[in-house]
């Protein structure tokens, strides 16, 4: 099969004039290379066929011109683009009475309402790495090699030393390897990431906050005082707790603790599911296995999470998880006059 490859860039030139847009150039290129060299193709996977080595010659020139012909329309397209776009001029000085205040995101004034109850208990408040370690993500936090929650289909890993943190307990733990101070006071928040289907009450990622407290002595009683008193900060002193005997491997006992529902006063409502309570956060008293990994000698633990977006939901009524992350102006300006 013998082409004229000047009358073929021809043709194909005649038929650029119909085109407006790179996508356009695009489509008709790789239509042109189809039908014009895909029989040449065929040729060259015949076994029959002696001179492949002509022919292959052949099909990289045509298919060359072609491309070439092509990229040279799209860069004038390109270039006509840029030089028109800088003849527009903006005055960006010019006033204005379009614009309007935003609103502060309801995670944002969770997170600073929680902040500020342990602020007030001289906590230290801090973000933490988004990507940690193993070690500190499962290793000192007594999770088992076994343990689902280091399965693939659960945690995003980097690498296979380091993950996307699946919870802020990670950060404390790295903050207590590296504190030898007599007691450790410590709140991480931020972004925590789990292999999850998002819908209207799950997300991959979301926020978290952890709080840790060490020294010597401490006990259930002192993580009951805590946590009611974080409880009656968030949702008022007649807020009431429930602790339910739970399992967590960084924490022996571990507890599940609910709150009375603020919307019924615990009579029970569609919210609580007409049970009274709802559950708010896990807590519990650090297994001996994570003390240890931290090298703490003669000294108790307390701590606790919990998820920030749950109690924006609660305390604002929001219906869908998903709205948090819009970062719809509709949305936000309900919160314009909270003020924590």
């Amino acid at each position: 099969m013998i082409i004229d490859k000047d009358k073929l860039i021809e043709e194909l030139q005649t038929s650029l004039n119909t085109t407006v847009n790179t996508t356009q150039i695009i489509e008709l290129r790789n239509a042109f290379v189809k039908k014009h060299l895909g029989a040449l193709y065929l040729e060259l996977k015949n076994p029959a066929y002696k001179d492949k080595a002509t022919l292959g010659k052949t099909i990289n020139e045509i298919k060359e011109a072609i491309f070439t012909t092509c990229d040279n329309l799209i860069n004038k397209i390109n270039e006509k683009n840029e030089t028109s776009n800088h003849l527009v001029n903006y005055d960006v000085t010019i006033n204005t009475s379009d614009f309007s205040s935003g609103a502060i995101n309801p995670i944002t004034m969770v997170i600073d309402d929680i902040a500020q109850y342990f602020r007030s208990l001289n906590f230290t408040i801090q973000s933490g790495e988004e990507v940690v370690d193993v070690k500190y993500g499962f290793d000192n936090l007594n999770i088992s090699p076994t343990h689902p929650t280091r399965d693939t289909s659960e945690t995003f890993y980097v690498d296979k030393q380091r993950v996307l943190r699946t919870q802020c307990t990670a950060s404390s733990a790295k903050f207590i390897d590296n504190n030898k101070e007599p007691e450790i006071r410590i709140m991480n928040y931020g972004c925590v990431y789990r292999n999850d289907d998002d819908d209207a009450s799950h997300s991959h990622q979301f926020n978290q906050i952890d709080f840790v407290w060490i020294k010597k002595d401490i006990n259930i009683k002192s993580l009951k005082w805590l946590i009611n008193g974080f409880i009656r900060h968030l949702f008022g002193t007649q807020a009431k707790t429930r602790y339910r005997l739970s399992n967590f491997p960084f924490t022996e006992p571990s507890f599940e603790i609910d709150v009375s529902c603020p919307f019924c006063g615990g009579k029970g409502c569609a919210t609580c599911k007409k049970t009274g309570w709802i559950e708010i956060l896990g807590a519990g008293l650090f297994n001996p296995e994570v003390m240890n990994a931290a090298n703490i000698k003669d000294k108790q633990g307390i701590a606790a999470g919990i998820g920030v977006e749950r109690i924006a939901m609660l305390r604002y009524k929001i219906n869908d998880i998903r709205d948090l992350y819009a970062n719809d102006f509709r949305f936000l300006t309900q919160f314009k006059k909270e003020n924590f």
